[in-house]
């Protein structure tokens, strides 16, 4: 580990992770390339941008050379093809080049590439101008280069190998005065694993970073910057809540805190249930969902193991790997536990949907009044009445409910309720819960008595 002094204005937003800018750093003055990697919102484009600062690219100086010009380029800005992202590349660079100390001539030969690229039609020719632009970047001189891709894994997943081919070419020929960091939410060789990438991928075995969650430290910094920029929390205690139910994700962490600044639950509220309160906020809900989504199925799943089946449920590899990104932890008694109370209450509620998903029929939840038909949430579909027609039915499910004892329950009375009213409401309730409301499964009519739920086996 380089001994590099790092001011906390070295960070363009928040204090933190300094130890992982110290590794890609150290990467830096080696020469090396480096594939930083970690989930939505871990923080990974917050660490790279630190790197263009004058301190820090001060402390990437490799011995007895100048400050590395490094240039930042957020992939999301590439579009969907091989001209945009070429155009996208010799615009960043050339701006970061100009004032560097790189050759006049050099300068205005990629411009006017550049300037071809935004022009040209065809596929062959963009590739031409690219790798033209290429060996010209190849006699830039002695100044070491650093390129930064950040948001990379659209990118390298969709387009041809041909300019990975290039960019290893460009490595290939300057050697160390060349360095690649690439920000991914997952490993490149998991993004695409094909032959003819992997002498690209080949740069980043040795050095990958994953980013986990923020320590305690690192979050109780990031705390304090939110507390600057959005002001203070109600309650001093709910500082550790943000800290101890975000697990340190900075992302859940930020979420959680907007929220408590707005609605924080009582003190006295049990942990599990104050997780499962805030779990459903739409911010918090929005969050868990997009770090979700952005993980490898296998490490879906084996989270979903943990949370269903505990400890045992979980094989070692999936532990390992989960383990590796910090997105299972050690838990008090040293079992493993998923390391945001928050993020586990949102997976509780995909296990619930899941099973939901594969269950035919109607549902209703008594604690919560909601009401499933099939995969689908109806309660907000429903009247008071019709929701009252279908808890009666379930509650009493496979069993006659007599037109009395429906009038009783819907509306009071046990009488004076004519059976076409009923029949009314329960036909209603068919066109928001049956398949095919004219040929009803669930809500099934037993003639000159009443109706009853049908369970689908």
């Amino acid at each position: 580990m380089f001994e590099i002094d790092l001011p906390l204005a070295s960070f363009p937003e928040a204090p933190v992770r300094e130890e992982d800018l110290r590794y890609i750093i150290g990467c830096v003055r080696q020469g090396q390339c480096c594939a930083v990697v970690g989930p939505s919102n871990i923080g990974k484009s917050l660490l790279l941008k630190s790197l263009p600062m004058e301190s820090v690219r001060e402390g990437c100086a490799q011995d007895g050379a100048p400050p590395p010009v490094i240039v930042f380029v957020d992939c999301l800005e590439a579009g969907d093809s091989e001209q945009a992202f070429y155009e996208l590349l010799l615009r960043r660079m050339v701006d970061e080049l100009e004032g560097s100390g790189v050759a006049a001539a050099t300068i205005r030969t990629l411009r006017a590439i550049h300037s071809e690229v935004l022009r040209t039609t065809t596929d062959l020719s963009v590739r031409s101008l690219f790798a033209t632009s290429m060996r010209e970047l190849g006699r830039w001189g002695e100044t070491p280069l650093v390129l930064i891709l950040d948001e990379f894994d659209d990118v390298f997943s969709t387009l041809p190998p041909w300019p990975f081919r290039q960019l290893r070419a460009l490595r290939d020929a300057v050697g160390a005065r060349l360095s690649y960091i690439t920000g991914t939410s997952r490993r490149l060789e998991r993004l695409r694993s094909d032959a003819d990438t992997y002498e690209f991928r080949e740069l980043f075995h040795l050095y990958t970073l994953v980013l986990r969650p923020l320590s305690e430290e690192d979050a109780q910094r990031f705390v304090a910057y939110l507390t600057r920029r959005q002001g203070p929390l109600q309650r001093d205690e709910h500082v550790l809540l943000a800290i101890e139910f975000s697990g340190g994700h900075p992302g859940l962490l930020e979420c959680i805190y907007s929220t408590l600044r707005s609605i924080g639950p009582d003190p006295e509220t049990p942990l599990e249930a104050a997780a499962a309160e805030l779990s459903v906020q739409r911010p918090i809900q929005a969050e868990c969902q997009r770090l979700w989504d952005e993980l490898e199925e296998e490490e879906q799943e084996g989270l979903l193991a943990l949370v269903g089946g505990g400890e045992p449920a979980l094989d070692a590899d999936k532990r390992g790997a989960l383990q590796t990104k910090g997105l299972v932890v050690a838990g008090d008694r040293g079992s493993a536990v998923v390391f945001s109370p928050i993020f586990e209450a949102f997976l509780r509620g995909e296990l619930t949907r899941r099973y939901l998903a594969q269950t035919k029929g109607v549902r209703c939840d008594s604690k919560t009044g909601q009401v499933w038909s099939d995969d689908r949430e109806v309660t907000l579909e429903l009247s008071e009445a019709q929701r009252k027609l279908l808890r009666f039915l379930y509650q009493r499910e496979g069993a006659v409910c007599t037109y009395n004892e429906i009038a009783e329950e819907v509306w009071g009375v046990g009488e004076g309720v004519s059976p076409g009213a009923i029949y009314e409401l329960a036909k209603r309730v068919r066109q928001k819960v049956e398949p095919d409301w004219r040929d009803p499964c669930y809500v099934v009519t037993v003639p000159g008595e009443g109706y009853r739920l049908e369970v689908p086996e």
